[in-house]
């Protein structure tokens, strides 16, 4: 019995810390032998970065299936992962609001005389073509956004949910404070990146908080993860800025800009000063197809009721 309340809350579920954990560990059994045999087999290249994205991709598939049919026992629904009508149309509407986001960026530097056009189709190394590096950089960024939100904006969301909510007893409340905390989380993952900061982290936190609004909204992950894929192929394989500090493999415009605050210097525009004003622009347009689709809620009823959510549906 006693071994049993280690494991088990008093509604005989899994216990908070024990889902974490088993979420790391499967992701870590599902990925780590196929990566280890990539870097084994596989030549350094676009070949290995596209398998290592999308081995790394299959593992958070993988792990957050585990959780749903035998740790949590919930409902891909309530990690924002029931592919319907909404959850498409969100997810093109969501690759809109960013493409928009860095064409207002791109335009901005241009104007002010930050940026110049060095060339056009270019990639970052001779050795491999436009269209390999440019596909390249397709598949690593849908590999890396679908991953990265299933992550942050839904399992480590609920995660730090539901433990807050043990305290906190207004599921709202908790549910605001759950966002910032885990957008900055995810801000400060990038920090090891290079060309990051310590504002840089920040920064990209106050995004993720942008991108995270969907989801609350909507209980569905298609719009954040069409913002997220949209806005790193928009300034990394159109407009060829730094990625996170990564360098695009292949873009469709190579760019040259200066290292300050209103570029973002090596890091890309995450890193930018004007990324506020990007995002209250992204902000702005979520809170018009709010209006537009009469959704009187800040955040969804199933993603506060987290309970019923642990339903199949």
């Amino acid at each position: 019995m006693f071994i049993k309340k280690i494991f088990f809350n008093a509604n005989d579920k899994v216990r908070i810390i024990w889902r974490f954990l088993s979420f790391i560990l499967v992701y870590i059994l599902l990925s780590a032998p196929f990566q280890i045999g990539v870097r084994e087999f596989v030549e350094p290249g676009l070949l290995r970065s596209s398998l290592n994205r999308v081995f790394s991709l299959l593992g958070t598939v993988g792990s957050i299936y585990v959780q749903v049919r035998y740790i949590d026992r919930s409902s891909f629904h309530k990690y924002g992962l029931k592919l319907e009508s909404p959850w498409m149309k969100e997810f093109f509407i969501g690759c809109g609001i960013a493409s928009l986001q860095l064409t207002l960026f791109f335009i901005t530097m241009y104007a002010l005389g930050y940026l110049d056009i060095v060339d056009y189709l270019v990639t970052s190394s001779a050795e491999h073509s436009f269209a390999a590096g440019f596909i390249t950089e397709l598949i690593t960024n849908i590999s890396a956004s679908i991953g990265e939100e299933i992550m942050f904006r839904a399992f480590i969301f609920y995660v730090l949910f539901e433990s807050l909510s043990l305290v906190v007893k207004n599921r709202m409340t908790s549910a605001v404070v759950t966002c910032v905390f885990a957008s900055q989380l995810f801000g400060f993952a990038h920090y090891g990146n290079d060309g990051a900061t310590l504002y840089s982290s920040i920064n990209l936190g106050f995004d993720a908080l942008t991108i995270c609004l969907p989801f609350l909204l909507t209980c569905r992950l298609g719009m954040s993860i069409g913002m997220h894929f949209s806005w790193n192929i928009t300034q990394a394989a159109i407009f060829g800025f730094a990625n996170s500090g990564h360098i695009p493999k292949a873009s469709i415009i190579s760019s040259s800009m200066p290292d300050n605050i209103w570029t973002g210097g090596d890091f890309g525009p995450e890193g930018s000063v004007l990324l506020i004003v990007m995002d209250i622009i992204a902000v702005l347009l979520i809170l018009l197809w709010r209006s537009k689709n009469n959704i009187n809620h800040w955040v969804h009823p199933e993603v506060l009721d987290f309970d019923k959510t642990s339903q199949e549906q």
